[in-house]
């Protein structure tokens, strides 16, 4: 993969605001494929991963050394330092394609987030990651929470590879409103893969891809995954981002901003809730 054409970046930074994602192919080399891969498969022969996490698959943050100092916590099993890290996080054409975006003010949260299916594990169900849905954060046309990740092998929908509903960052649809709280007890202990949280839905698209593609995704984009039928593991590596200076649009936009993010109070306080508000309409 090389570096985008400045129309080919136009397109994927506006399949991002309007879908809430988009595809950069091979933008991870495969030496570093290769390495991560050995290196994720090395981790889960020395950890059990809870049966609660059976549908994200496991739930592994792993920091840069520089973080996990700031953080000034005791490892365990689910989470610690390695060098590694950085690596991911650091790549040079993933910070420049990034640019060519321009993703303004991207900035890491210093760690990831190993999600590993294992061969025959359940499907992951629909859901959003976004955590800020009392602030007007959450009324932006543009992101200001993404996810940067990549899978270790092809995906396909027989191993479990990505469903999105795409503009579901942005417009509500029936789910907002029955889904449980993403990766919270409630929807961990449901039982019954007949249940309205995997079910299929009429605007899904399958997102298969190849090892080493790079998606960037808004943090509220409805998603899930298939289940693997495979006896191999499927694993990401997600990494979490800010990007933009909220309350304040990118340089590039165009569009109206909404009176909500207009008038935030940059003092105020919200309570984190995982639970989809009256931002998204």
């Amino acid at each position: 993969m090389t570096t985008l054409s400045p129309s080919d970046a136009l397109t994927k930074r506006d399949e991002l605001v309007n879908l809430g994602y988009t595809i950069i192919p091979g933008v991870m080399p495969k030496p570093l494929i290769d390495e991560l891969s050995a290196w994720s498969d090395n981790v889960f022969t020395k950890i059990h991963v809870d049966p609660k996490y059976r549908y994200q698959g496991s739930d592994i943050h792993v920091y840069t050394e520089e973080r996990w100092a700031k953080m000034g916590r005791e490892t365990d099993e689910k989470s610690f330092p390695d060098p590694i890290v950085k690596k991911i996080l650091e790549q040079p054409l993933q910070k420049e394609l990034c640019q060519q975006l321009q993703l303004e003010g991207l900035r890491s949260h210093g760690g990831i987030i190993i999600l590993s299916k294992p061969g025959y594990g359940p499907p992951l169900y629909w859901h959003q990651d976004f955590m800020n849905w009392n602030s007007p954060q959450a009324a932006t046309p543009w992101p200001t929470r993404v996810f940067l990740s990549y899978y270790m092998t092809d995906t396909t929908p027989e191993n479990g590879c990505l469903r999105v509903i795409p503009g579901t960052h942005r417009k509500r649809i029936d789910l907002h409103d029955i889904l449980p709280d993403a990766h919270e007890s409630e929807i961990q202990a449901i039982d019954d893969l007949n249940h309205p949280v995997f079910a299929d839905h009429p605007d899904a698209i399958d997102v298969p891809m190849k090892a080493g593609d790079l998606i960037i995704a808004d943090a509220r984009l409805m998603h899930g995954a298939y289940p693997n039928q495979t006896d191999q593991r499927r694993t990401l590596l997600l990494a979490w981002h800010d990007v933009f200076d909220f309350p304040n649009p990118p340089s590039w936009w165009t569009g109206e901003v909404p009176e909500v993010v207009k008038n935030a109070d940059l003092n105020a306080k919200y309570e984190r809730s995982r639970t989809p508000s009256h931002h998204i309409r």
